[in-house]
């Protein structure tokens, strides 16, 4: 009986040290695995940052909620992906170089082709400062010729209102916009705007306008514009997208038709 209980013992003990043996072997295969996949981030986005030609000065960062690594690579779908980007943007006059800093969130990606995963739903919230809406507003009144008509020399963002507040002439008249979404495309609604008691002309509130809504769409893409949020220093954006291809929106401007 004593020799029974003793291999029985013997046989739990064993089981017992397999079961931690395993247990450690795979805890450190799911770091080493979210490592990797991290380490791959921060590469793609050096080397994006440098096809740019700008310098990071942040590492962006990944998670992947509570569901282990391993167990999403067997089943072919990862629940949750979370991941910031730092802004690599410079601006120097109307020169924009970089993308702004954003904040996305995957849902059900499925990772089955390794070459295409595709995401269930995406959500992206961005913030573009307020010299990057003067350069956009300033390239597209020159390409529209409206630059001689009359200048832009600062927008200004106004939480308290709403509205972007674009100086002409610095501070000659001024235009209060303020952005709407409607079904997924960007509007606005001009207000105020005079130059020496003579309303603004419709050239030039539409060349502003047209600017920012496609400013605005450059960095959104194919992706539907759910909010944009006037803030201190600038806007937010927030944009979702279902069943998203991440080899389409590794840069936005590559969504663009």
């Amino acid at each position: 009986m004593s020799s029974a209980r003793s291999a029985s013992s013997t046989i739990w003990k064993f089981i017992v040290g397999l079961l931690v043996a395993l247990l450690i072997v795979l805890l450190v295969a799911e770091f080493g695995l979210r490592w990797f996949i991290g380490n791959e981030l921060r590469s793609s986005f050096e080397a994006q940052a440098a096809e740019d030609g700008v310098t990071m000065t942040e590492d962006p960062t990944i998670s992947f909620g509570a569901t282990p690594l391993i167990l999403s690579a067997v089943r072919g779908v990862v629940p949750e992906v979370e991941v910031t980007t730092p802004s690599t943007l410079q601006i120097t006059g109307q020169e924009i170089l970089g993308q702004p800093g954003a904040h996305v969130f995957l849902n059900d990606l499925d990772i089955s082709d390794r070459d295409n995963p595709v995401a269930a739903r995406m959500i992206t919230v961005a913030e573009v400062p307020e010299e990057f809406l003067l350069a956009t507003i300033q390239q597209s009144m020159e390409a529209g010729g409206g630059g001689g008509l009359i200048g832009v020399s600062d927008v200004t963002a106004n939480p308290a209102e709403g509205t972007l507040d674009i100086e002409f002439n610095s501070g000659v008249a001024v235009l209060n916009l303020r952005p709407t979404p409607v079904d997924g495309q960007l509007t606005f609604e001009a207000s105020g705007g005079s130059f020496l008691g003579f309303d603004l002309p419709g050239q030039v509130t539409g060349l502003i306008t047209a600017g920012l809504q496609e400013g605005v769409k450059e960095q959104a893409g194919e992706f539907t514009i759910d909010e944009f949020e006037v803030i201190d220093g600038g806007a937010r954006l927030r944009l979702s997208g279902e069943n998203v291809a991440l080899s389409e929106v590794a840069d936005p401007r590559q969504t663009q038709s």
